[in-house]
């Protein structure tokens, strides 16, 4: 019968067809494990800890209107916002969302403009002398 031999040859190409795609995917999904990184062991906790290797808080000092300074290499400021988030800016450049610390470039006594600005707030301003060799550090409070 000459129907059924070309059914029986369309049957085998479909089967053939199936167990390549059956091998590709089997293919893929083992490969594709494969390249997925694999995660490091976990580290092993330390027996001690070395307190050596820790930053120490600074040591600040009650300075004029509401100004806290410490002594730094250089001049910087150390501005937080109340409440927190406000961008601000020292010397007209944007330096981020508050807390934010900025170094200065400045000599002598020159007077460093600091603005914070909120939505749904007034900005807060705050002028700050220049120091040798100081980090002043402030908190502006914004009022709606």
């Amino acid at each position: 019968m000459p129907g059924m031999e070309e059914n029986r040859s369309r049957y085998v190409r479909i089967a053939v067809i199936v167990g390549i795609a059956a091998v590709a995917l089997a293919g893929l999904y083992f490969g594709m494990g494969r390249l997925v990184p694999r995660r490091p062991p976990p580290a092993e906790a330390p027996s001690e800890i070395d307190y050596a290797e820790y930053l120490h808080p600074l040591k600040t000092e009650q300075g004029g209107r509401g100004e806290e300074t410490a002594p730094f290499s250089g001049f910087a400021v150390s501005i937080d916002s109340d409440p927190p988030g406000a961008v601000v800016t020292v010397a007209g450049k944007v330096r981020g969302e508050a807390p934010v610390l900025a170094d200065v470039s400045c000599s002598g006594d020159e007077r460093i403009e600091i603005r914070a600005d909120k939505q749904g707030f007034r900005p807060a301003r705050y002028q700050v002398r220049c120091r040798a060799d100081t980090l002043v550090k402030i908190t502006l409070a914004l009022k709606r």
